[in-house]
């Protein structure tokens, strides 16, 4: 009950911080213990404690003792989890499900030609308020929808190989309608890995492959593990076994996917490691004079990459912002567009400590809308900007 974590949450002043989610369950447990009626403070609880919670895990890194209040709050989730059949289906037609998700962007984008994006905004936020979240909040960050999209054999000529896990978002979510670059971060990196001489190879039935993210913090830990090991048994055969290096090019995955890996031999990166191990010696940078902003995510801090991304940021730019009080955006997968508040209220500051720079980078696609979305500006990947100020080096 000390309250070292309340500085990185983004809950913190909008609903309750970590120690406060504590503190209120353990008093709610009391009160059932000692036969008083608790169905009142359980409905306040449900949006103060569990619905507005990041569950990002950040309060852990600060707390002295590494209490995770993000675990508590995934696992009154689960308790309350009354979809599992669904959860299951989705899991088995993951493919299918990904199709609703670029319907549904297709859509949207459909709304903004026919209605316009002023009106559209205005419209989605009374539905999104009326139906208590249910339906997304709409926001000119959206992106557009990307195609199915055909990864192909790999051609196995000379070059080193590396495996490209294109993520779920990444597959599915292409650059907002206004953004300056309309070019998809699967394409952005796919074209950034060959620049620096690799062959690039993906894994089988890739549209199909998820590291369950999205059920886990939804509160099914089960479809989330075995969409997880799913995921590992197809990265080991697209790796000849571990041999071949695995490029993740979105950062909450890439940490999912190395927790507990146990006896899998498998060479896992994110693209702040991966840049900074394999590339910079491939590359030749030219820094940029546009001021840049750097957005840290929770995935990155708790993978130890931080200062990496800051350093190569610093390679790409001459001018790196990175804004004060800011430590977790709280878009938090889907809660920009279910609980955009808690995105909203974490970002408050974040306009005018970026408002002369060119453009922000991040390594989360989600996070990303966000932080578009609250700036001003747009956030990039970083292989948007290391691509920019690259060139193959002259052996």
């Amino acid at each position: 009950e000390c309250g070292f974590c309340e500085p990185v949450c983004p809950s913190k002043g909008l609903t309750l911080s970590p120690r406060q989610r504590i503190v209120m369950w353990r008093d709610i447990q009391a009160k059932k213990r000692a036969g008083i009626d608790t169905r009142e403070l359980l409905h306040s609880y449900q949006y103060q404690g569990i619905d507005t919670c990041a569950a990002t895990g950040l309060c852990a890194q600060r707390c002295p003792v590494g209490i995770n209040t993000g675990e508590l709050v995934k696992k009154l989730r689960s308790q309350a989890a009354d979809h599992a059949k669904t959860a299951d289906w989705l899991a088995e037609h993951f493919h299918t499900a990904l199709g609703g998700a670029r319907f549904t962007l297709t859509a949207a984008n459909s709304a903004r030609k026919l209605l316009g994006a002023p009106r559209l905004g205005r419209l989605s936020a009374a539905l999104s308020k009326a139906s208590k979240g249910r339906l997304p909040q709409w926001t000119p960050a959206l992106p557009q929808p990307l195609r199915t999209l055909d990864f192909g054999p790999a051609s196995n000529d000379a070059r080193p190989r590396v495996v490209y896990l294109a993520t779920c978002v990444s597959r599915v979510m292409g650059p907002a309608y206004a953004d300056r670059e309309q070019s998809s971060l699967l394409d952005k990196t796919r074209a950034l890995l060959e620049k620096a001489g690799y062959q690039v190879v993906f894994p089988d039935n890739a549209d199909s492959l998820c590291c369950g993210q999205p059920f886990a913090s939804k509160g099914y830990p089960e479809q989330a593990e075995h969409k997880r090991q799913e995921l590992l048994n197809a990265l080991l055969h697209a790796s000849r076994g571990g041999l071949d290096p695995i490029y993740c090019d979105t950062s909450p995955c890439t940490l999912r996917l190395v927790q507990d890996l146990g006896e899998t031999r498998l060479d896992l990166y994110d693209p702040v490691r991966f840049i900074r191990t394999h590339l910079v010696d491939r590359l030749e940078f030219s820094p940029q004079d546009e001021p840049v902003a750097v957005h840290v995510t929770c995935s990155t801090q708790h993978l130890g990459e931080s200062q990496a991304l800051i350093d190569l940021a610093r390679r790409c730019s001459k001018q790196v912002v990175i804004p004060e009080g800011i430590h977790c955006c709280g878009f938090a997968g889907d809660k920009g567009f279910t609980t955009p508040e808690l995105n909203a209220h974490s970002l408050r500051s974040l306009k005018n400590a970026v408002q002369h720079c060119s453009e922000g980078i991040s390594t989360s696609r989600t996070c990303e809308i966000g932080l578009s979305s609250h700036s001003g500006i747009d956030y990039h990947g970083l292989v948007y900007l290391v691509d920019r100020v690259t060139r193959p080096r002259s052996i």
